[in-house]
């Protein structure tokens, strides 16, 4: 959440530096990426190990330019991408070990029983079938019974008047 506010805000400020001095700005935005650089290879001597920082910065630099100042960097445009997929990999993990919304599923067992209980009990209402499951052990919602056993609503005869 922090880098991705630190990375708009450094490109908001690339923006508004880069339309205020046109042409100039990519040169300038090209030796800003250089020192960032040089600044990571200070650090280490026989590796490059970027900090999320390092590739915020680079991120953000990388698209101010010129494509044939690309070959001059450390890092690919591949690599850049790779950052941002690996990124979005993470962010969307968070989700898998939170538990599921909603009504849980239903056993196939159950199923089962609510579609029998509904063939052989043709008068039972959804409400009587869930009943029915209570005293078996099965806690289901009425509307639960309802569409797996879906049948058309059965009208009740009319009577007629004397």
């Amino acid at each position: 959440m922090v880098a991705s506010l630190v990375y708009s805000l450094i490109r908001v400020l690339l923006d508004v530096f880069a339309t205020s001095r046109g042409d100039q700005a990519k040169l300038q935005a090209e030796v800003l990426a250089l020192r960032r650089q040089v600044q990571v290879l200070e650090r280490q001597i026989t590796r490059a190990h970027w900090t999320p920082g390092d590739r915020i910065v680079i991120a953000a630099l990388r698209d101010r330019l010129p494509q044939s100042a690309w070959a001059g960097l450390l890092v690919k445009p591949e690599t850049v991408l790779g950052w941002h997929r690996k990124l979005v990999r993470r962010k969307w993990a968070a989700y898998l070990g939170r538990p599921r919304r909603g009504r849980p599923p239903i056993t196939a067992e159950c199923r089962d029983l609510i579609i029998r209980m509904a063939k052989d009990n043709p008068g039972w209402g959804y409400f009587r079938i869930r009943g029915e499951l209570l005293k078996v052990g099965q806690t289901v919602a009425a509307t639960t019974s309802a569409r797996c056993s879906w049948r058309p609503a059965s009208r009740r005869p009319v009577a007629e008047p004397s």
